[in-house]
């Protein structure tokens, strides 16, 4: 079975390639992840401040351990399946792949179940804890299979499958809760029993979807060529859903049960620009290593990178200046403190974004412990930003921490893929457009600090206008803005006819 690809395509055609797939399967995926936020509205009302605190923490915590049991594997099956045609390889490769998790799973669930009261009391204060970390662990090999599930039907550009799964979770999973909120008025435990039943559907239902790419492993061949490449990725992996578990923790610490439910609804605002970034992360990583043999490579992923800089940067500036109707919107007023949040952490993930572009030359070099010392640092600076900063300025100092990692993560990420992999990067235009961002988002929390909502409206619009003035004429060089022209004239006469 031929999978189709952009390689041989011209530079117009890739661009078109990459945002299709971003909008259908980086689409379908931002949806699926966008499950919090679809159902925040409703949970942010349903409870108090402090229980939708507990409930997000608990949320947090399953992705974060699904994540430790996968450890790098969906990262390390995703780098070595296009170094092979063979489809029986591939399915050695996928297999072995799957039969290392559960025996993870099968070795370490075990002493978390028996731990379970000493994890809980360890983690959060909070009424019932252990029995809502068991719910948690039962769900860990439901969500081992869907990760799995969904990776592999990305990769191998399986779309009806790939929407049913993403999609569908999603729709079962809302309208699930609809019903036990709305007419059963369940409490916490019942939302995680809700999201452990969907949980085993749906992990049931992806591994019948991947069954033709399953067989016995013949032995671990396989898993011995991916380890040193998915170990550097488990641990990055692990450091990376460990942070927002950690914040959550120190903010419950040194703010809070009432902040930590401010947290968790500044961060489901911020999930706006966490969509987009999903769905172009989702369709990047199969459309990057595709291409890496081509002589134009380097090319195009300019050419990605600018477009996707001046998007996410005009998306910052939006968000930051609608942060305050959409809390009351999808909220209450009772959230309104989590606006503060709102600027430093989509700007963080704006720029997060930005450096898995420029650090994908870790990934063609099979380097990936390289990550290791970049989310290491990552966290360490977040961690300490966040004690220094918050008991000063409260929850902005939350945001500006996390905001700090996201920053040096990206720095360090960036400057080991071109030691190990250089490519032609064009750093200057895109650094002035973020670094205008940053500085316009800053300017604006001060003036709203001295001279209230207006002053802060109008530094927004301005760098917004700023922004796009500034990249049309720095990102772009004149053959650049000529095509891009020549490509929206295309698709608007299209739309039209």
């Amino acid at each position: 079975m031929k999978i189709p690809t952009p390689v041989g395509l011209s530079q117009r055609d890739r661009l078109s390639f990459l945002l299709r797939d971003s909008v259908l399967y980086g689409g379908a995926a931002a949806i699926s992840k966008a499950f919090a936020l679809i159902t925040f509205p409703m949970l942010a009302r349903h409870f108090s401040v402090a229980d939708y605190g507990v409930l997000d923490y608990f949320m947090v915590l399953s992705s974060f351990l699904a994540i430790l049991f996968i450890f790098g594997q969906d990262s390390a099956v995703a780098r070595y399946f296009y170094e092979y045609e063979d489809r029986v390889v591939r399915c050695q490769l996928i297999s072995q792949s799957l039969a290392f998790q559960l025996a993870g799973l099968s070795l370490l669930l075990p002493l978390l179940w028996w731990g379970a009261e000493w994890f809980a009391n360890l983690l959060v204060e909070a009424p019932e804890s252990v029995r809502l970390f068991k719910i948690v662990l039962m769900q860990l090999p439901f969500l081992m299979l869907i990760n799995f599930s969904q990776n592999l039907l990305k990769w191998t550009f399986a779309r009806a499958q790939f929407l049913t799964m993403s999609l569908g979770f999603t729709l079962v999973q809302t309208s699930l809760l609809v019903v036990a909120v709305l007419l059963m008025d369940v409490g916490i435990q019942g939302v995680l029993v809700v999201t452990l039943c969907t949980s085993i559907v749906f992990g049931a239902l992806g591994l019948f979807f991947v069954r033709r790419w399953l067989a016995r492993p013949r032995d671990f061949k396989r898993i011995y060529e991916m380890l040193p490449y998915a170990m550097p990725f488990g641990v990055i992996c692990v450091l990376a859903g460990l942070s927002p578990t950690l914040e959550r923790t120190i903010i419950d610490q040194l703010l809070g049960a009432e902040e930590l439910g401010l947290y968790a609804a500044g961060t489901k605002i911020a999930m706006l620009v966490g969509l987009a970034v999903t769905a172009f992360q989702t369709a990047w990583g199969p459309f990057s290593l595709s291409l890496y043999k081509q002589e134009d490579a380097g090319e195009t992923y300019n050419l990605v990178l600018k477009f996707f800089v001046l998007g996410m940067c005009v998306i910052v500036c939006v968000l930051t200046l609608m942060a305050q109707p959409l809390i009351k919107l999808l909220a209450t007023d009772r959230y309104i403190g989590a606006v503060v949040l709102v600027f430093p952490l989509v700007m963080g993930l704006a720029i997060q974004a930005t450096s898995w572009i420029t650090e994908i030359g870790v990934s063609i070099a099979k380097r990936s412990y390289l990550n290791l010392y970049a989310y290491f640092l990552a966290v360490i600076a977040t961690l300490a930003s966040i004690m220094l900063l918050a008991p000063h300025f409260g929850l902005l100092g939350v945001g500006l921490g996390v905001m700090i990692g996201h920053i040096v993560k990206a720095i360090v990420a960036s400057w080991l893929a071109q030691r190990v992999y250089p490519l032609p990067w064009h750093y200057s235009p895109v650094v002035k457009i973020l670094g205008l961002t940053l500085l316009f988002g800053l300017l604006a929390k001060w003036l709203e600090h001295h001279w209230g909502a207006v002053a802060y409206n109008i530094a927004m619009i301005t760098g917004m206008i700023a922004v796009l003035c500034m990249g049309w004429s720095v990102l772009f060089n004149p053959e650049e803005r000529r095509g891009l022209i020549a490509f929206l004239r295309l698709r608007l006469v299209r739309s039209i006819l």
